[in-house]
């Protein structure tokens, strides 16, 4: 099975909706996960695992995760991160069932707080960034 992290890729690059904003949504440095890189496309996804957390009972049973991202849509056009971000939300946000290679029971997905500090630009280039927070139940 893929790691949730392969899976919002696979998610995302899947979503027409998402995809209509990119020239081509599957090119290396559109949508990854982790890396920054120097001459990155613009506008791009770039996604991050915040937190991961397991949750058990007292007797330690337990198989629901729950799983936190940062997701940031980078772009030298100040309104296309927005209309990016729109996409997300609206495809992501209530969304439950097959997600990738898994089925979740739940994804939900708001706005960054004010004081995020993005973490995907990795230069001076100028880029405009939307910041999202992603969070995803799924089964172990």
């Amino acid at each position: 099975m893929a790691s949730i992290g392969e899976d919002i890729r696979t998610f995302i690059i899947g979503s027409t909706s998402v995809a209509s904003h990119f020239d081509a949504i599957t090119a290396p440095g559109v949508v990854e996960q982790n890396k920054i890189r120097q001459e990155a496309p613009s506008p791009r996804i770039w996604y991050q695992r915040d937190t991961e957390e397991e949750q058990v009972d007292l007797t330690g049973a337990g198989g629901l995760v729950e799983s936190t991202w940062d997701i940031e849509v980078h772009s030298t056009d100040d309104d296309a991160r927005f209309d990016i971000a729109d996409a997300l939300k609206a495809r992501m946000n209530g969304y439950f069932g097959t997600f990738g290679s898994r089925k979740v029971q739940g994804v939900f997905i708001k706005d960054h707080e004010d004081d995020y500090i993005p973490r995907g630009v990795g230069s001076e280039e100028g880029f405009y960034v939307a910041a999202l927070s992603a969070t995803i139940w799924f089964a172990k």
